[in-house]
């Protein structure tokens, strides 16, 4: 378990505002979102965060790609 996951691990269950990294539209390089880490997981393309957002969205981002995070109280 690298130390980044074992980080994201420690959120699982807890509100986040994320602000990660696009691929492929050099107008919109970055997006926003707001919800719950909902999973954890390591994969072929590395870590995966999971997050559930209030509209019931689910939203995979790799952590590599996650360029700003805030952990709501």
């Amino acid at each position: 378990m690298t130390s980044s996951e074992l980080e994201w691990k420690t959120l699982l269950g807890r509100k986040v505002s994320i602000r990660y990294r696009l691929h492929g539209d050099p107008e919109h390089p970055f997006s926003e979102a707001i919800g719950v880490v909902m999973y954890v997981a390591d994969s072929d393309q590395g870590e995966q965060i999971t997050i559930i957002t209030r509209r019931g969205d689910e939203l995979v981002v790799g952590a590599e790609d996650v360029l700003a995070q805030k952990t709501f109280p």
